[in-house]
């Protein structure tokens, strides 16, 4: 069930900035919130989205 969430987000994102795949891939993991498991376990983490 993670896929579409992350596609979803990704869509989000890329409605609102020119970016390429390697910018929305970092910015994706890089505000990923860390559920304390390992990364095999759980990747980047899970997705934040914040809409204001």
């Amino acid at each position: 069930m993670a896929t579409p969430m992350v596609a979803g987000t990704a869509a989000l994102l890329l409605e609102q900035n020119p970016w390429t795949p390697d910018e929305v891939k970092r910015q994706l993991m890089s505000t990923a919130l860390n559920l304390g498991f390992a990364v095999n376990e759980q990747g980047a983490g899970e997705v934040n989205i914040n809409l204001y």
